[in-house]
């Protein structure tokens, strides 16, 4: 069997530049920007998208899909390791797909004694982390697709406020406690929040990459690693990347209509956080993230799992990706 090396933007380049005769780089030039503009609506220059957004993007495209990191109680250590991949990686899409904040200081449910609420203070490190990944991946875009936690804000204004809750701004006619506004993203910034239909999170927005896979922060849970996203793909027929559940898992199957992949991609929790105090061994919980490439105009993604290893004498959180080993930082 001959091995086939997946394609870079750079090596599709230049097989195109020298069977057409045209300048590399031109060509490289033409790819990234087709990446830039390849959504089926015309572009990514959308700040918020409420629904499926269809989204082409060109062979040689690098895909990276973070799960559930939930700031403040997000594993730092294992985010420290991540930051140094998308440094070597440089993806050319991030997918943030849901729960990236926690929101706890809005959450109706019982709060630890000595757990301190400060919403403020959770806002300023997601947009703190959302920007760090955004400049050590130098990615063209970032899809943030709103989660259950997201959605915490419009929930709690909704029941006690809502005629706070549905002012919106003057120019952008947007709610002006909206999650995308209160974290400070304006338009020409390269990042799309994705509501659902109803501008709620957690419950059906998302991405569908080439009309081939859709990504969504997920709302079906079953009690075993890949039974989640399987029963959402039995749903909708399609193959399906999903978060929301903390754990890792992927099962494919061939049906009349191809291969149905479906993927749920673990979680970047610190499971010890006071926040995370409904976490334990039952709920199953995996630490992971997903990367891929876009091959024969099809994503080609895989769940990676990080895994506590012994490394000289020392317990550390590692995963592989491409031969190299990410481990965390000791600060």
């Amino acid at each position: 069997m001959k091995r086939m090396k997946a394609a870079s933007i750079k090596d599709a380049a230049r097989r195109i530049a020298r069977a057409r005769d045209l300048d590399p780089g031109d060509v490289r030039r033409a790819i990234t920007d087709a990446i830039r503009v390849g959504n089926l609506n015309g572009g990514y220059g959308f700040l918020t998208f409420a629904g499926i957004l269809p989204v082409n993007l060109p062979d040689g495209t690098k895909i990276v899909v973070l799960p559930d990191i939930h700031v403040p109680a997000h594993h730092k250590l294992i985010l420290w390791a991540i930051l140094q991949f998308l440094k070597d990686y440089q993806p050319h899409i991030v997918i943030l797909i849901g729960d990236v904040a926690d929101v706890f200081a809005l959450s109706r449910w019982p709060a630890p004694p000595r757990a301190v609420k400060n919403m403020q203070a959770e806002l300023d490190q997601t947009r703190r982390l959302v920007d760090e990944i955004l400049e050590a991946s130098g990615c063209h875009w970032c899809f943030y697709i709103m989660g259950n936690h997201e959605d915490r804000i419009r929930r709690y204004l909704t029941d006690p406020a809502p005629g706070v809750a549905n002012i919106v701004n003057f120019t952008t006619r947007e709610p002006i406690l909206s999650f995308h506004g209160l974290m400070g993203y304006k338009p020409g910034d390269p990042v799309t929040f994705i509501y659902d239909l109803a501008e709620a999170g957690g419950f059906g927005g998302g991405i569908r990459v080439n009309d081939d896979i859709t990504f969504h922060h997920g709302f079906i849970v079953r009690g075993k690693p890949g039974a989640s996203p399987r029963a959402d793909a039995d749903r909708f027929g399609q193959s399906t990347v999903h978060g929301h559940t903390h754990r890792l898992g992927m099962t494919a199957r061939e049906t009349t209509s191809g291969t149905i992949r479906a993927i749920e991609l673990g979680n970047l929790v610190e499971p010890t956080h006071s926040y995370m105090s409904y976490a334990n061994l039952l709920n199953n919980w995996h630490h992971g993230l997903g990367a891929g490439l876009v091959v024969g105009g099809m994503c080609h993604l895989q769940p990676v799992p990080i895994k506590p290893v012994t490394i000289d004498g020392q317990r550390k959180y590692a995963f592989t990706y491409a031969n190299t080993v990410y481990t965390q930082s000791d600060r």
